[in-house]
C-alpha cells in the first residue's frame, strides 16, 4: 500500500521547480510504500536517531557498537541507495559511541512524511504512526526496533523495560506513546504490561527538566510471549532474555 507519493515530497519545497530539481535523481524511491523495513526504520530514528530539523534535514543513528550502525547503514541503503558515513561520537559522557550521519535533505524529507520526528524528541510531541499501528506486521517491526533501542533486559527481576525521557512540559504525550504500544502489545500479541509510571528526572545543560517515562513487561507468560513473538536484534540484550526464559523451562 502507497504511503508516501512524489507529489507528496514534492509539496514539501517552497519552489516546485526546486523540488523537482532536487528530486530528480531519487523519482525511482516513489511510491514509497508501507513495508516492515521501513517500520523498523522509523522506529530506529525515534530511538537512537535523531533528525534535524528543517532547513538541515541531516539524520544521525547513534551506537556504541559498528555492527549496529552498520545494520542500519545497510538497512537505509536497501531501501534509498543512500550511504551514511560513520564517526567517533566525542561529546558522548556515558561511553565511546559512534554516530552514522546521513546528510541528505530528500530522504530526511520523505521520512518525515513516514512520521519520523524533527528535532529533539525529548522536546516534542509525536505519537506512533497512524500506519504502523494500524497493522500487525508493521507494529511488530516497529517495536522490536524501539526495544532494540530504548529497551533493557533485566535479568534479576525477569521483566523487559522499556525507558525514554519526556520534557516535563509535555511529559503526558510521553505517556500517551507508551499506551498506544501498551495498547497494541496487547491487542496484537495478548502481552500484558504495568501501568505506565515515570522515572527519575534530569536537568539538562539549557536547564530544560526531563522525565523518564517507563514501561515493564514482568508477567511470566508475557515475557515468554515477547521472547516468542518479537524478541531482540541486539544479541547481548537476546541472550539475556533467553537466559531468563531458560530458568523457567529447567
Amino acid at each position: 500500500m502507497v504511503l508516501i507519493t512524489y507529489e507528496d515530497v514534492l509539496k514539501t519545497y517552497k519552489s516546485r521547480e526546486a523540488g523537482i530539481k532536487a528530486l530528480a535523481k531519487y523519482f525511482s524511491w516513489f511510491p514509497i510504500k508501507r513495508n516492515k523495513i521501513l517500520a523498523g526504520i522509523v522506529a530506529d530514528l525515534i530511538g537512537d536517531g535523531h533528525a534535524q530539523k528543517p532547513p538541515m534535514w541531516r539524520m544521525d543513528y547513534t551506537s556504541s557498537s559498528i555492527k549496529e550502525l552498520n545494520r542500519f547503514s545497510n538497512t537505509i541503503y536497501s531501501q534509498f541507495g543512500i550511504k551514511g558515513k560513520i564517526r567517533p561520537c566525542n561529546t558522548n559522557k556515558f561511553g565511546k559511541t559512534y554516530n552514522l550521519g546521513l546528510n541528505s535533505k530528500q530522504l530526511g524529507r520523505a521520512l518525515s512524511l513516514c512520521g519520523v520526528p524533527q528535532g529533539a524528541k525529548v522536546m516534542k510531541k509525536f505519537s506512533v504512526p497512524s500506519w504502523i499501528l494500524e497493522d500487525k506486521e508493521l507494529f511488530g517491526s516497529f517495536v522490536k526496533r524501539l526495544f532494540d533501542c530504548e529497551g533493557n533486559v533485566d535479568v534479576s527481576s525477569k521483566a523487559i523495560e522499556l525507558r525514554m525521557s519526556k520534557e516535563i512540559s509535555i511529559i503526558n504525550s510521553g505517556i500517551i506513546f507508551f499506551e498506544e504500544i501498551r495498547e497494541k502489545l496487547k491487542g496484537y500479541y495478548d502481552i500484558d504490561t504495568n501501568n505506565i509510571f515515570l522515572g527519575g528526572k534530569n536537568i539538562r545543560k539549557d536547564k530544560k527538566i526531563t522525565q523518564e517515562v517507563r514501561l515493564k513487561i514482568k508477567r511470566k507468560d508475557s515475557v515468554k510471549k515477547y521472547f516468542e513473538l518479537i524478541g531482540f536484534d541486539t544479541e547481548e540484550k537476546q541472550k539475556k532474555l533467553e537466559k531468563i526464559i531458560l530458568t523457567w523451562i529447567r
